[in-house]
């Protein structure tokens, strides 16, 4: 910087001034630099980062978050709220609703796009307080349907049998709790199955494990293709079945029975030449109001089973409740 000295008469010299900014030349080199490091890293992110203002004007996306805004090309000065629908449990979350927050962390919602997309989203949201002018709502979106999905796998696995696809002996043994909890207001009673398979022990040694299996799959798929959509089919382990049949009646539940009866009779499967098939033994039980615990009511429909192998095999036995 240089300054003239002088009077009205003549000039006296000048001054210079001279600072080195190298310095701070570097250090702007630097930022500008990191800025790009960081835009680099947010641009490559799988999750969508974006930046809007106190009006909702976007002014900073990645490009993941061009995936969840659905918008067709630019979109940086268009309107986050205009772009997309925000729901939460039933509610449209507003501009509003977001200015009135702090800290958001992994908040679930829907997002819905004016593409149609709809998407699953972990949403967190941090608010940069610089003055009115220069605050900033910074967006993070993140796809959790897949996370959703996992949650949702081992969910089905707790409750399911993994080689018939049926509810497991645990699932069983909660909708059976259920049923006994809640108070009948229907004319027909509830009816407890327990079907025990005989002759199935030959169909593993001779045939094969193999064999066995797909022999259980035959048999699962005529359970849940006899009953009801309301009705519980359940594997409780081995060769042993569980269904429940929530007001069936007593009558209309043996018919079933003998159906199922017949039905596991008649299917055969042939390997090798040889020909394999089982007998089911099937014990039934009304469930009464006296009922309280589960295995008390597994218990009778048991005793049937048993009965119905003592008997001679591939029949039904209903046990009373006033027989015990």
């Amino acid at each position: 910087m240089t300054a003239t000295l002088e009077t009205p008469e003549k000039v006296m010299g000048t001054v210079t001034i001279v600072r080195d900014i190298s310095h701070e030349l570097e250090v702007e080199q630097a930022l500008q630099d990191e800025q790009q490091r960081a835009e680099s890293i947010l641009g490559v992110m799988q999750d969508g980062v974006l930046m809007a203002d106190t009006g909702g004007v976007i002014r900073y996306a990645n490009h993941a978050a061009g995936r969840f805004l659905g918008a067709s090309g630019e979109y940086i000065g268009k309107n986050v709220f205009e772009l997309v629908g925000i729901d939460h449990e039933d509610q449209a979350l507003t501009h509003e609703w977001f200015l009135d927050r702090d800290d958001l962390d992994s908040l679930y919602v829907t997002l819905r796009n004016g593409s149609g997309d709809v998407f699953d989203v972990d949403l967190s949201m941090t608010p940069i307080r610089q003055g009115r002018q220069n605050e900033r709502l910074v967006f993070v979106l993140r796809d959790d349907a897949e996370r959703r999905r996992e949650e949702e796998r081992l969910s089905w696995e707790a409750t399911h049998d993994s080689l018939t696809q049926l509810l497991n002996r645990r699932a069983f043994n909660a909708s059976l709790t259920k049923v006994l909890s809640e108070p009948s207001r229907q004319e027909a009673s509830s009816v407890l199955m327990l079907i025990d398979l005989d002759h199935f022990k030959p169909v593993n040694d001779e045939g094969g494990h193999l064999l066995g299996d797909e022999m259980l799959r035959r048999l699962s798929d005529l359970f849940k293709e006899s009953v009801r959509q309301s009705d519980t089919v359940a594997r409780l382990g081995g060769d042993e079945f569980g269904i429940i049949l929530p007001a069936c009646g007593l009558a209309r539940a043996r018919t079933l029975a003998e159906r199922i009866r017949a039905g596991v009779e008649a299917i055969e499967i042939v390997q090798d030449g040889q020909m394999f098939g089982v007998t089911a033994s099937i014990g039934m039980t009304e469930l009464v109001i006296t009922d309280r615990e589960p295995k008390d009511v597994v218990a009778r429909a048991d005793d049937g089973a048993y009965l119905a192998k003592a008997q001679g095999r591939n029949r039904v036995v209903v046990v009373p409740v006033t027989a015990l």
